[in-house]
């Protein structure tokens, strides 16, 4: 790392001598100014920073506009909100954050009289659904680990609404890790309205002079024999119930692993075929989250006459199965013996699924040779290699900050006791876990966890233990070592967890990987995963962008209301919005939208309306079959249907659609024969029945039991 002269942003809104320059980040702030854009960056290389100087853009270009962060967590919250207070020239009472803990009366006056807002999305959306206030004044809107704008998110509701309401939306989606492929990233693209993407590594240019470097060590262990061979066991008690679904045709028999994802996802497939079977009304997200198979499971199971029961109980014996094996290969045979146990106890509770696995010969003889060689004592050799591990970076590299991260609690509670005995009087040693509903694990507050943090950056902690908790976006400086106690098939969380790495100063990073188990598949998906995000957002032309925006400047509304008034309003604010919606569900809707334009006319509505409070009629903007479909919601009458949503399509979806379309007689094309072309494209095994399945799924292509029928061409 190139060390040059101490410079500053010292610009309007950024206090003295307190962000320093770094050339990079002053060429993508100069790139978001005037587009909602997507910033992709390693951690480390200052997110944070970037959305403080657009911010402090923001206030100049709208002095009286409002700011709104929105982050996932309330220890993110916290840091954002110190951020802002530390770098921003600005009074600290214009600065607030939101929780849920905060009254939504109090919410109001405090959006009301603030500029800049830090949030965690579901508190902004509930506020904005409510009408408690708009966005129309919002000059910017910043999307911290943007990655999670998907699904029924609420970063997707907030977006859309800002953009309809907003006459100069600006919006700064921030992550290190958008996705593994076009389809995810593009969908991210989509829902935030993104019209420009922003991405650096740390290889270019800009950003080499301001980088440390991060050595990653795999470590390799062998289990003991006799763990090998309990597992082989265990895997052959697993075989016969896979027989159940091979038997029957739910699942490939040809699949080279399988894992607890195939059960899942054959339970969720048939819960939501036998809803939608059944009337209920499902949103297209579902129906595309479906794990397509041709013909479909459902339609195995009534033309077979399956007992669907069975079909549940039998999927549950499965996951149970797969993660004991989990446990015992890659955590700690303690971890293996205690879901032992649980299951003896469902067992007795009479839950089948449990019942099953317990009285087979497979799990008597696994149960009676724990009892009588004590192997509770056998502990995995990542133990041994951590411990290794943490001896060589207190006594080579005078390191005392090290973070573990690891996927079970119980593991992180085991190594607690583990590694304080072992280092007693040398390192304190705390874990690092997140909330929980579970009576029997409530887990760790977010005071507690802020708590937590805190002791850790004063150097009274020395070893942090950690689940995925710690993964994204906290701020944890000075850390030079970071060991994975097992790999993670995920290339957000592999840069996440890497990424508390090397900050500040040059990092190391160790990846425990136990031979012959799921960690080497895992370990080998996520640097794949990686290494193809890393070429779609180099050459990210694919991409669709938003190019259809147009922007005028924000007005501000220069009367006011007296503090009276506004609190009068407050004070009536539920009692308000209960009347409109008893009106709404008790009267036709002819007599809704007549009384509702009268209101919207009146001198009432306006003066609400400049404070900042909405109405049902103000959400829904009276589009007339809008205002229909929403009203006959509340009145529990069913929504007409939804409009489909929009496709995108994998370039790996779109070469199988034109194998068939190009090579196929008739529209027909042998089924091997397609699997050869394909390979000749360098599209097979996972990859090939995963981009099939989709292409089949979204009527693309149709799968008979030799062939395959090309139906519809791509737009």
């Amino acid at each position: 790392m190139h060390i040059e002269s101490r410079k500053y942003y010292n610009g309007l809104y950024i206090k003295k001598d307190t962000v320093l320059y770094r050339h990079y980040q002053e060429n993508i702030v100069r790139s978001c100014k005037t587009k909602n854009s997507l910033v992709v960056l390693p951690t480390g290389l200052g997110k944070t920073i970037i959305g403080i100087l657009l911010i402090a853009h923001s206030l100049e270009k709208y002095p009286k506009g409002k700011i709104i962060v929105l982050a996932p967590t309330r220890p993110l919250i916290i840091q954002h909100k110190s951020s802002c207070e530390k770098f921003l020239e600005l009074d600290a009472e214009k600065i607030i954050s939101f929780t849920g803990k905060i009254s939504p009366d109090k919410r109001i006056h405090l959006f009301k009289n603030s500029n800049i807002i830090v949030s965690t999305p579901q508190v902004i959306n509930n506020d904005i659904v409510r009408g408690r206030y708009d966005l129309t004044q919002v000059s910017l809107i910043i999307f911290d680990e943007a990655h999670k704008t998907k699904g029924r998110y609420s970063y997707n509701f907030i977006s859309k609404e800002y953009i309809e309401t907003c006459n100069d939306p600006l919006i700064l989606g921030l992550t290190a890790s958008p996705g593994k492929d076009y389809e995810r990233i593009q969908e991210i693209c989509d829902n935030l309205q993104i019209e420009n993407i922003v991405y650096r590594s740390y290889e270019d240019e800009d950003v080499k002079n301001y980088i440390h470097d991060i050595d990653t060590f795999i470590n390799l262990v062998d289990l003991p024999t006799k763990i090998m061979e309990l597992s082989q066991v265990w895997q052959n008690l697993f075989q016969g119930f896979l027989r159940f679904f091979i038997d029957r045709k739910l699942i490939n028999p040809f699949k080279r692993y399988y894992s607890k994802l195939d059960f899942l996802r054959i339970s969720h497939d048939l819960t939501i075929s036998i809803r939608y079977e059944q009337g209920y009304e499902l949103e297209d997200e579902y129906l595309e989250c479906l794990f397509y198979q041709e013909p479909k499971i459902i339609d195995i199971i009534k033309e077979n006459d399956i007992d669907i029961h069975s079909v549940y109980s039998y999927c549950s014996s499965c996951v149970s199965l797969l993660h004991a094996k989990d446990l015992i290969e890659t955590q700690d045979i303690s971890l293996f013996i205690s879901f032992l146990e649980r299951l003896k106890n469902k067992a007795e509770q009479g839950i089948l699924s449990a019942k099953r696995i317990v009285n087979s010969k497979h799990f008597m003889f696994i149960d009676s040779v724990i009892e009588k060689e004590n192997l509770s004592n056998l502990t995995h050799p990542k133990i041994r290699k951590i411990i290794s591990i943490i001896r060589e970076e207190v006594e080579e590299f005078n390191n005392k900050k090290i973070i573990i991260f690891t996927q079970y609690r119980e593991m992180a509670e085991f190594l607690k006791q583990k590694l304080s005995s072992v280092f007693k009087n040398q390192l304190l040693i705390e874990k690092f876990i997140g909330q929980s509903s579970k009576t029997d694990d409530i887990g760790f507050s977010q005071q507690v966890q802020t708590d937590i943090l805190q002791k850790f950056k004063e150097d009274k902690i020395n070893v942090l233990i950690a689940t995925s908790v710690a993964e994204e976006g906290i701020d944890i400086p000075n850390v030079d070592g970071i060991i994975f106690y097992e790999p993670v098939p995920s290339e957000i969380r592999l840069i996440q967890r890497r990424g508390r790495t090397g900050r500040y100063a040059p990092g190391r990073c160790y990846i425990l990987v136990t031979e012959d188990t799921v960690d080497i598949p895992f370990y080998h998906v996520a640097r794949r995963k990686e290494n193809l995000m890393k070429s779609i957002l180099t050459e990210y032309k694919q991409i669709q962008l938003n190019e259809n925006l147009q922007r005028k400047s924000i007005t501000f509304s220069v009367s006011e209301i007296s503090k009276c008034a506004d609190l009068d309003l407050i004070k009536n604010f539920k009692e308000r919005r209960e009347k409109e919606k008893e009106m709404l569900a008790n009267r036709s809707i002819d007599d809704i939208l007549s009384q509702l334009d009268d209101f919207c006319n009146s001198e009432e509505y306006e003066k609400i309306k400049e404070s900042g409070v909405t109405f049902y009629s103000d959400l829904i903007k009276l589009d007339l079959p809008n205002m229909k479909n929403k009203i006959l919601k509340l009145k529990g009458k069913k929504n007409q249907p939804q409009k489909s949503r929009k496709r995108y399509l994998n370039k790996n979806v779109k070469a199988l659609i034109q194998l068939v379309k190009t090579f196929g007689e008739n529209g027909k094309l042998d089924f091997k024969k397609f699997q050869d072309l394909a390979r000749d494209e360098e599209i097979v095994d996972i990859i090939f029945y995963t981009h099939f399945n989709q292409a089949c799924f979204q009527g693309y292509l149709k799968k008979h039991e030799d062939y395959v029928q090309f139906i519809m061409d791509y737009d």
